[in-house]
């Protein structure tokens, strides 16, 4: 799998980091995975460490594991599918019944769908794997939580984000960035083939270190400030708004800790808002995030057939304007029943260079209002979830905000390394919503919908 995901297409990767300092700073990390799995517990908490590291250690040589092995199935795919199958063989199957994984169950009917229409049944291996292996990640993280210790859990875990940080710190030191997004700005990303791949699992890092109670607070506000300079070294834009939800709401917590439980939620709505407007008219003033003062002033004029599009708007967010415009006008041109199930899964490949950058669009296009409506039921029900949620409540729907955000100017979806943070933070959701109660599994499970509930 190789994503195209810049305006440059494949010359447009970032280069390498050198074997010499690749491969024994690999042999360190390994060792260091080895005492993660030592240490971390449980079997459904050494797979998520293992699933992880394996993940990111893959990404990390893309020069290699991006090659095609079999056919078109490149290494990382290949490794992605083995996780896949090796986190489900390790799950008890009673809980692939689980009412609360219907809202995925029903992207993969849909994804089946539009594959089924199209006669394309073999595209829909990639993207029903990836959502697998989302599945195989959020119910083992579940287990790891509400069987063992989850400060053992998170404490090993952080060892399998220990190559993205290792290698970032390396490519600064040596001075081994990539050019973002061809505005010339610098994008340290350790060697990763694209700073949005990167930055989405620091994402699920950031996600990961605000849900866990058992990290003392004064750790977290240490650590969630170096992540975001992580981010920012990583220079994507998309990645960098995404965080802001936790952050707004560390903010106010910081606010609202000495003041008197009475007057809480005034001052949080009054301080939320000034966090809001003073963020955002900072980053407007920065040169990387001058294009949202632009689209800001444009409003519904950036809304218009691909053809009537110029320069200037052809630069505004990386193009991603002129992108979706062309994705929505070829899926509205088509026939009524690709206006239904779309054009098939991997579709786009076919017809544009880039990817959407949006999951909403790419979704009409690929499954069609199904896909949509399904996107958007599952994300729904993932607040639902956080909102009925016994601990934590506003700390995981700002989370699932966070992913959220990710998903309007990127494909965080189609990317493992977005698999990664909805597995962590689906299961993170579960554990805090039900309190450390085991999760209800029908015992002989029917197709009827009205019997399922979230």
């Amino acid at each position: 799998m190789n994503p195209k995901v810049a305006p440059q297409g494949a010359d447009f990767a970032a280069p390498g980091l050198p074997m010499s300092v690749q491969l024994p700073l690999s042999v360190l990390l390994f060792v260091l995975l080895l005492y993660g799995l030592r240490k971390a517990g449980s079997t459904s908490a050494r797979y998520v460490v293992f699933a992880c590291w394996m993940r990111f250690m893959l990404s990390s040589y893309h020069i290699y594991t991006f090659k095609h092995v079999v056919g078109p199935i490149s290494g990382t795919a290949l490794g992605s599918a083995g996780l896949f199958v090796l986190g489900i063989l390790l799950l008890p199957k009673r809980l692939l019944l689980s009412k609360v994984l219907l809202p995925i169950y029903v992207i993969l009917a849909a994804i089946g769908i539009s594959a089924l229409v199209n006669h394309v049944l073999l595209t829909a291996f990639e993207p029903m794997t990836k959502f697998g292996l989302a599945i195989a990640l959020a119910m083992h993280t579940y287990r790891a939580l509400r069987n063992g210790d989850p400060k053992k859990f998170v404490l090993s875990l952080l060892v399998s984000f220990a190559p993205l940080l290792v290698f970032q710190i390396f490519s600064i030191i040596l001075h081994v960035p990539k050019a973002s997004e061809g505005e010339g700005s610098a994008a340290y990303i350790g060697g990763y083939y694209h700073e949005a791949a990167f930055s989405i699992a620091l994402i699920a890092l950031l996600i990961m270190i605000a849900l866990t109670r058992a990290i003392p607070r004064w750790i977290k506000f240490v650590t969630i400030p170096l992540i975001m300079l992580s981010i920012v070294l990583a220079n994507y834009r998309t990645a960098i708004l995404a965080a802001f939800p936790l952050i707004i709401y560390y903010t106010l917590y910081a606010i609202n800790r000495p003041v008197d439980r009475r007057l809480r939620g005034m001052i949080a709505i009054l301080a939320g808002v000034g966090v809001v407007v003073a963020g955002g008219l900072a980053l407007m003033t920065l040169d990387r995030f001058k294009d949202l003062q632009v689209v800001l002033q444009s409003g519904t004029s950036l809304i218009k057939p691909p053809s009537e599009f110029g320069n200037a708007d052809r630069e505004l967010l990386s193009g991603r304007f002129q992108i979706w415009s062309e994705y929505l006008y070829m899926w509205k041109a088509a026939p009524e029943l690709r206006h239904l199930v779309g054009f098939g899964p991997e579709s786009w490949e076919q017809y544009f260079d880039l990817y959407a950058h949006n999951s909403f669009v790419d979704y009409l296009f690929e499954y069609g209002i199904l896909g949509v409506v399904a996107l958007a039921g599952m994300f729904i029900s993932g607040l639902v979830v956080a909102l009925r949620s016994q601990q934590d409540r506003w700390k995981l729907v700002a989370a699932h905000l966070c992913f959220i955000i990710l998903n309007l100017a990127t494909m965080p979806l189609w990317l493992i390394e977005g698999n990664i943070v909805f597995g962590l933070l689906w299961g993170y959701t579960l554990y805090y919503s039900r309190g450390g109660k085991t999760i209800t599994v029908q015992a002989r499970p029917r197709p009827q919908l009205k019997a399922v509930s979230i």
